[in-house]
């Protein structure tokens, strides 16, 4: 299985069309401190337990700090059978185009 790159400005459209979820594979307290609104957090260390959380139909969308540990999550998502989106840049690209977007 493969899994998609995407730019921040997409997660929106994502989101609505496909229902997804939206991952931070990010450490607890990174996630604390901010996160995409309506993100889960499961971190990434801890894959092999919520590996299987969502249901298999299931859109996932993952982020990090800076997008590399999401691209081993999608990978590993993908492989496990769900249709993965990762956003390239992670966190550090999606929090500045939310706040130029007033979200």
């Amino acid at each position: 299985m493969s899994f998609y790159t995407i730019h921040p400005r997409e997660i929106a459209d994502i989101l609505f069309q496909k229902r997804a979820v939206v991952i931070d594979v990010r450490e607890r307290e990174e996630y604390r401190e901010y996160h995409y609104r309506g993100a889960v957090n499961c971190p990434y260390e801890e894959i092999d337990r919520w590996l299987y959380r969502f249901p298999k139909g299931k859109t996932l969308i993952v982020y990090c700090e800076y997008g590399s540990t999401s691209l081993l999550a999608a990978r590993k998502l993908s492989q496990a059978g769900y249709e993965v989106y990762t956003v390239v840049g992670g966190i550090r690209a999606i929090k500045p185009y939310l706040e130029q977007n007033g979200r």
